[in-house]
This record gives structure tokens, C-alpha cells and sequence, in this order.
């Protein structure tokens, strides 16, 4: 582990202004569980890869236990991780990527402090519930019962071209639309505790997935900067939405959010005053996993592509969730030049055509690529450099398996 240390230090000192301290720290203190089973290659991507496939479901019989934590650790057998919510965990697949983290509170925060973060961000969350008024089709909606609010700027859903997501924050009258959407600017402008939510979660993000992270912030920094209107939600925050889940009892049936991009992450945080031990939980399907996840922790994984549940609380207990994500079809008109398909493809010349089909079959492929391995991450390479060096960038779950002579000659580089 010395070793290790070392190593991730000496490389943090090439990525100044790249790589904070604190996503230096949430390296040297993170462990990895295996799940040995999943293979990244065989997750439902759509034809074009930039998003999820939303025709994948989950069996029958699997949809009929997803409320009952028994069930799914006894019969179902999947395993159960009894997560505290405060150490950082790395869940990683058969070739070693990272493909979840279990990010827990910032390396050196005090829990007393945190915890302060938790419930200044929960009292947030509570005002801007009071302030609000929704319709009665907004409060069930199709990830649960509950009522929310999703802010910051997307793409899809018929638009010819990104918008601000705040068009969606509706009301009976201007005058409750106003006060509505004055409600999300407070929110939103919390920087004790929906803030430092925020920034923890990007330098989990750029912790552990450095490679998409610096896609991801490229890709809103051109997007803010073509569309002024396009704000970020927050000033240094590389996601382009959030949603928030008021409750007051949030917990969704199996699902993914094929919408998002596809190997891009998504961070969710629980908050509320709920017990972890009895409801709650995270279950990750595709990884056969139950996740205990307590209040003011934070996971981030592809919810494009990995099917993902909560289970209820109880009848007396509130349960909030922060998610910040990126919607896929960004970064597909940021590809086309900033152009819809459409668009694109009436200018676009045969060959040109014929280059863009070529693309989309390598997409899947070449994201694959982008997420961190564990012992790249351990030996303190962030960016994979010695892996191409060791000509290894091709060496993806969609070919042979690397070797141990690979493996070997990677890491004694």
C-alpha cells in the first residue's frame, strides 16, 4: 500500500490543476470489490452508442421481489454490501474497470461536519418543496411516487437544438411558474450544502473516471459557450442536469436512464432521515448487487446501461435524492458539428457518410476504453498513459483477453 501511495502521488504531481488534493486523497484511501461476473461488452448499448438500450428489461420474475430485501439477498441471491456510507469503495469488473463508486464523504471531513453539509442540503431541499407548487400529474411520475424538479440544459425529446432544462418547470399561471422556478434558483445557489454536494461528487468523478470526466467538462464548456442561455447548474460542475426527488418517500422500481450517455456516470445522493439498514438500498441488477446507502452518502455509476432500483423505506421516514447527469444526445450534436442528425446528414457528403456508420460501430468500443482501471488508478497512472505506451489501448472486452504477460509488462513500466 506504500507503494501504491507513493506511486498516486508522484503521478498527482503531473496533473496540477487536473486532479485537486481531495480526489488525490479519495485515491489513496479507496479498497475495490470484484464482481468478476459482468462483463462491460454485454451491457445494452443503442445502435448509435452515445446512449443506453431502453428495449433491454428485466425478467418477470425479478420485477415481483424488487421491493423485498430478503428476497433479493436470500432466493434471488445477490450479494449484499454493507457499505457505511463514509469510505470509498471502487466496484470493478472482469477486466478491471472501474465501473461504480461508492464515493462516502470527503477525505479528511469531519462526519460532525459533513453531516452539517447533509442536512444544510436537506433543509434546501425542504424549502424548495414548501415554495413550490406542482400539478397533480407531476407528483407521480415514471421513477416513482413522488414529486421533482429537474434543472440545467439537455437535448432530446423533439428539440431541434439544447435547451435549458427549466422550461419543464411548470405551474397553474405565470405567477406560480415564477415563484416555481424561483424556488430551483435558491436550491440551486445553496453552497453550504447542494453545492458542497456538487463539488464532491466532480472530484469522485475526476477521481475515477478522469478520462470521461475531461470529456465531459470540454463538452460543457463548448456547449455553455455556442448557447449562453445554457447555464450550468453550478460553476464548476461538469454534468449538464439534475434532478431532484422530494419525496417526502423516493424509491424507484427497476430502471435505466437510457437517455443519458451511455458510458458516462451519473451521481446520485441519498438524503433524508431514513433508516439504511431497514430500506433504501441501491440495487445494482446487471452486477447482481444490493448496496446499503445510507443518507448523505454518494454513488456514481452508468445509469444508461445498468439497470438500478431503490427499495422503500418505511411508512414514517423521508427519503430525498440529488442526480446530476448528462444527456447522451449532447454530446451527439456536439459530434455532428453542433447539428441535429438531420441536419448533418443534408450536408454531409458520401464519404463522409460512410466515415460516420464507421464511427458509430467503433463508439462502444472506444468508450470502453475511457473507464479507469483499477490497477492503472493503484500504480498512480490517472490518464492510462503507460497503457499506450504498452500498446494496450486496443486490448478491450470486445477482443481477447489481455494476458498475463500484458498485464506484467504494463505495470512495470
Amino acid at each position: 500500500m506504500q507503494r501504491t501511495s507513493r506511486a498516486i502521488e508522484a503521478a498527482a504531481r503531473d496533473h496540477v490543476g487536473e486532479l485537486k488534493k481531495r480526489a488525490i486523497e479519495n485515491a489513496l484511501r479507496a479498497t475495490a470489490i470484484a464482481v468478476d461476473s459482468l462483463d462491460m461488452a454485454s451491457l445494452p448499448v443503442s445502435a448509435t452508442g452515445w446512449t443506453g438500450n431502453p428495449k433491454f428489461q428485466l425478467p418477470g420474475g425479478l420485477l415481483r421481489v424488487w421491493r423485498a430485501l430478503d428476497l433479493l439477498t436470500g432466493s434471488v441471491g445477490f450479494r449484499f454490501l454493507d457499505w457505511d456510507g463514509i469510505t470509498s469503495v471502487v466496484i470493478v469488473g472482469c477486466r478491471d474497470r472501474i465501473v461504480a463508486v461508492l464515493g462516502g464523504i470527503p477525505p479528511g471531513a469531519a462526519e460532525d461536519k459533513w453531516s452539517s453539509v447533509v442536512r444544510d442540503a436537506e433543509g434546501a431541499i425542504e424549502a424548495c418543496y414548501a415554495q413550490s407548487t406542482f400539478e397533480e400529474k407531476e407528483r407521480e411520475g415514471r421513477r416513482g411516487e413522488f414529486a421533482s424538479r429537474t434543472f440545467g440544459f439537455g437535448f432530446g425529446f423533439g428539440n431541434g437544438r439544447p435547451k435549458p432544462m427549466n422550461y419543464k418547470i411548470s405551474g397553474s399561471g405565470k405567477q406560480a411558474v415564477a415563484k416555481n422556478k424561483e424556488a430551483v434558483d435558491k436550491l440551486i445557489s445553496n453552497d453550504d450544502g447542494i453545492r458542497a454536494l456538487s463539488g464532491f461528487t466532480n472530484d469522485l468523478f475526476n477521481c475515477f473516471g478522469h478520462k470521461l470526466y475531461m470529456e465531459y467538462k470540454d463538452a460543457v464548456e463548448e456547449l455553455v459557450e455556442k448557447q449562453p442561455e445554457l447555464a450550468r447548474n453550478f460553476p464548476s460542475t461538469v454534468f449538464a442536469a439534475a434532478t431532484v426527488n422530494f419525496g417526502p418517500r423516493s424509491f424507484s422500481p427497476p430502471h435505466m436512464d437510457s437517455d443519458n450517455r451511455a458510458d458516462g456516470w451519473c451521481a446520485d445522493t441519498a438524503l433524508g432521515n431514513f433508516d439504511p439498514d431497514k430500506g433504501g438500498h441501491l440495487v445494482l441488477w446487471d452486477l447482481q448487487l444490493v448496496i446499503r446507502f445510507p443518507p448523505g452518502s454518494s454513488v456514481l455509476f452508468p445509469s444508461a446501461l445498468i439497470t438500478h432500483s431503490t427499495l422503500p423505506i418505511q411508512p414514517h421516514e423521508t427519503r430525498y435524492a440529488f442526480i446530476q447527469y448528462t444527456s447522451g444526445g449532447l454530446f451527439r450534436w456536439r459530434a455532428n458539428g453542433f447539428k441535429t442528425d438531420a441536419d448533418w446528414l443534408k450536408k454531409a457528403s458520401p464519404a463522409e457518410v460512410l466515415d460516420r456508420e464507421a464511427a458509430r460501430r467503433r463508439r462502444w468500443k472506444t468508450a470502453l476504453q475511457k473507464f479507469t482501471r483499477w490497477n492503472d488508478l493503484r500504480f498512480g497512472d490517472w490518464k492510462g498513459l503507460r497503457r499506450s505506451k504498452a500498446g494496450l489501448d486496443d486490448c478491450s472486452d470486445l477482443l481477447e483477453l489481455e494476458s498475463e504477460e500484458d498485464v506484467k509488462r504494463l505495470r512495470d513500466r
